[in-house]
């Protein structure tokens, strides 16, 4: 298998109409090496009838895998880990549905990363402390360091921890690699992120506000953990 291969781990949910532009803007931009997983929940028909007939590959949850209180489906961090352990490229790539690929991004962060770094940034044109290279939304991880150390917290074999239902995610991810020192942006890579927050034009819809709904509570947990994970 090629040490450039990618794979594209999208969790999606009740958002059919985001498949096919995800993947043309994919496509447009010369990713050749990268193949996309969306992960949807059961029973989600609309979305998963979307994204494969896009192109994408299609990971199905179980029931039975997820289970936070009041969470409606699969959350970010779940439907990553599930991503992961059905996938074998060399590199994933963390993403939502909602971004526009921009020329040479795979090239680019793939470049960054080199032998050194696991745990790659991308720009994605909005967010403060991303622009200016401290955070990244959407970043490329390499297999080995999350099989071998984990990407969280949590050890070996794990990307996200799943108390997170969404917000947050990315925060234990880029710290715990800037400590271990594996940590690396790459702002000539840009993966666009098509958020409201950053695109006043962007409607905010109910995944959007589920996502928001738990922010209090991701963050909350976000600094018990630092406080005994990173102190």
């Amino acid at each position: 298998m090629r040490a450039d291969r990618v794979a594209v781990l999208v969790p999606v949910m009740c958002r059919p109409q985001a498949a096919a532009r995800f993947m043309a803007s994919l496509q447009a931009s010369g990713a050749e090496s990268a193949t996309v997983y969306a992960v949807v929940d059961r029973g989600d028909d609309a979305t998963r009838v979307a994204w494969e007939a896009a192109g994408a590959e299609i990971v199905v949850s179980s029931e039975a895998d997820w289970g936070l209180p009041g969470q409606r489906g699969g959350t970010f961090a779940q439907k990553v880990n599930l991503g992961y352990r059905c996938t074998v490229e060399p590199w994933l790539f963390l993403t939502g549905d909602d971004v526009r690929f921009h020329p040479g991004w795979l090239n680019t962060g793939l470049t960054a990363a080199g032998d050194r770094y696991h745990v790659v940034g991308t720009n994605d044109l909005g967010n403060p402390r991303v622009v200016a290279g401290e955070h990244a939304t959407h970043m490329f991880i390499r297999r080995s360091y999350v099989d071998e150390t984990g990407a969280s917290w949590d050890g070996p074999g794990v990307v996200c921890h799943e108390g997170y239902r969404h917000w947050w995610v990315d925060e234990e991810i880029v710290v715990a690699a800037k400590r271990r020192g594996v940590w690396r942006p790459a702002l000539d890579a840009v993966v666009e992120h098509l958020h409201p927050l950053w695109k006043p034009d962007v409607p905010v819809d109910d995944v959007y506000l589920l996502g928001r709904s738990f922010a209090g509570a991701d963050a909350a947990l976000y600094q018990r953990r630092r406080r005994t994970y990173a102190p």
